[in-house]
């Protein structure tokens, strides 16, 4: 734990449980959003910054580390194509329908058959697919409580997506295929981002471009660690060192900037530190994508049920029960899927008239 961490090839690291934990306080802060009804009522743990906002963040630091090994790995976009779409799109269908048919029935105020007759409930895969609109309002559901919002979580999959493309795109363009090109898509957000503060348009831009700013920021920095694994190393001091550099700079344009750096730099000690008491953790099912996307339903569900509880027990009730369907969803779902990238990518190739693909020496760590 104290010494020097580097980033190591292959599957040899905590990625598993760290996106759990990510995921878990992604499901903390919102138990508060639910409870207390807005989103500014989660409580700050670093300056204004919430868990659920850091939470995201990390992930997408993580999302561009890993996405771009993969990527450069497969050498080939159909392949990388299919293993990203069985990634999001089986487990997110699933969510979908389970929304629809299992939570609401139950907590709308409308007569069944008036409530499956809607067209709004029939357009939700439609919408949620297309990342049209990713809330899951259903008819009537949720009246009593502060958000009808089926699925408030879904929102940043759309980001999630548009990252994987602009990989994809990257690729195929021949700007990876250096390491500064890799770099260069962390500097192109680190410029942007006070540019666009100092010159007051960032207020001025809609929600979907200040979005892309921000984990653009953050999964670009992921994508130049990637770049630069062989000359970086972390140290458990570091995490604390650049935690206090990142609050000397609260106020400042640059605080997004050098807080993001921050997460990244706890994000590769967390994945690579070598603890061997804590090695059986790298086992665990990777239940952190159903737990993000199931939490929010589970938790809106709990509280239409048991209106008033606080945000604790909200969590305490929660948490199990998102647990086991995240498992489910791994295990049932998920796992089963990406068995299919391989066959997935050669139909597609097939159909396309296309020939193999190139790989580098280094296994993806999906």
């Amino acid at each position: 734990m104290f010494s020097r961490v580097t980033i190591r090839e292959g599957h040899d690291n905590f990625f598993t449980p760290v996106r759990l934990l990510f995921a878990l306080m992604v499901l903390v802060g919102h138990a508060f959003v639910v409870t207390l009804g807005h989103s500014s009522d989660e409580p700050a743990i670093f300056f204004h910054y919430r868990p659920s906002y850091l939470a995201v963040n990390l992930f997408f630091i993580a999302s561009g580390f890993l996405v771009t090994k993969s990527m450069l790995y497969r050498g080939d976009l159909v392949e990388y194509g299919a293993a990203r779409g069985l990634r999001i799109f089986p487990a997110l269908f699933i969510h979908v329908l389970f929304v629809m048919f299992a939570i609401g029935p139950f907590v709308t105020n409308q007569p069944l058959g008036q409530f499956l007759t809607d067209p709004q409930f029939w357009s939700q895969p439609f919408k949620v697919l297309s990342f049209v609109d990713t809330d899951m309002v259903l008819p009537g559901a949720f009246a009593t409580n502060s958000e009808q919002i089926g699925s408030g979580a879904l929102w940043t999959l759309r980001y999630e997506v548009l990252a994987y493309i602009g990989t994809a795109i990257a690729f195929a363009l021949g700007l990876l295929k250096h390491k500064w090109m890799l770099i260069a898509q962390f500097l192109i957000f680190v410029l942007a981002w006070p540019i666009a503060h100092l010159t007051g348009t960032f207020d001025q831009m809609p929600g979907t471009v200040q979005s892309i700013l921000r984990f653009g920021l953050a999964y670009g920095l992921g994508a130049a660690v990637y770049a630069l694994q062989d000359k970086l190393s972390f140290h458990l001091l570091g995490v604390f060192v650049l935690g206090l550099v990142a609050a000397l700079f609260n106020g400042t344009v640059l605080f997004e900037i050098v807080t993001t750096i921050w997460l990244g730099y706890i994000v590769f000690w967390m994945a690579y530190v070598k603890i061997p008491a804590l090695n059986g953790l790298k086992k665990l099912s990777d239940t952190s994508y159903g737990i993000y996307i199931y939490h929010w339903v589970i938790l809106q569900t709990v509280f239409f049920f048991m209106p008033g509880i606080n945000a604790w027990l909200l969590m305490a009730i929660t948490l199990p029960i998102t647990v086991l369907i995240a498992w489910l969803s791994w295990h049932v779902v998920e796992k089963p899927m990406l068995t299919k990238k391989v066959s997935l990518s050669k139909a597609v190739k097939a159909r396309l008239g296309l020939g193999k693909g190139n790989k580098d020496a280094v296994a993806p760590a999906e």
